[in-house]
């Protein structure tokens, strides 16, 4: 499996049993948070926004597949967590970027998405999909001849949101998903959580 799927099938549902109350954006979200703090299972929950029950039940899932180990301070990231954080950054990866003309809300976290410009027609999935999460929206872009555009619109990207984005290091052929939120976290989660899915 590649990476993706292995965030799809480590959020899906245990047979029998339903299913569990976070999603791939989640468990890419904790691995990222897990491979920078090593946090205890109540930060994690709090970082996440997610119940303890629920935080729990994600960590069992991480360690029965190697990715992660129980330590002093807290959850650490195996050998084998580390090498799937890897090739998650090397084809989705995000980061805090300023509110601009083209996002909708005070909050906006942009994600690349390698070779993603293919996936997108009009952007209208990648907004759905953030909506679903929670977030109030997204603004999808794609890299071409060096520049970003976002389809169906006019608008040109300014310069400060522009350079922001630069700093993922987007390439002719990705697509960068803005997601937008009430918060930081509703925003970041909203971008990843319409990222993954254009990758699966």
């Amino acid at each position: 499996m590649n990476p993706v799927e292995i965030l799809y099938a480590l959020s899906g549902k245990e047979a029998p049993g339903r299913s569990p109350e976070f999603t791939a954006a989640h468990v890419l979200m904790a691995l990222r948070i897990i491979g920078e703090r090593s946090p205890g299972r109540q930060h994690l929950s709090g970082d996440l926004r997610l119940g303890e029950g629920t935080v729990r039940n994600l960590l069992r899932r991480l360690a029965e597949e190697g990715l992660v180990s129980s330590t002093r301070r807290g959850v650490a990231l195996t050998g084998e967590g580390e090498r799937l954080v890897a090739g998650l950054r090397s084809i989705v990866r995000g980061r805090p970027v300023p509110r601009s003309r083209l996002t909708v809300g005070e909050h906006n976290h942009a994600v690349l998405v390698k070779g993603g410009a293919s996936k997108v027609r009009l952007g209208v999935e990648q907004r759905d999909k953030a909506l679903m999460s929670g977030a109030s929206g997204a603004t999808t872009l794609v890299v071409e001849a060096g520049g970003l555009k976002a389809p169906a619109l006019a608008d040109v990207v300014e310069d400060r949101l522009s350079d922001a984005i630069h700093e993922l290091c987007p390439v002719d052929g990705d697509a960068v998903v803005i997601g937008t939120g009430g918060s930081p976290f509703l925003a970041e989660l909203g971008a990843y959580s319409a990222g993954l899915a254009m990758l699966c």
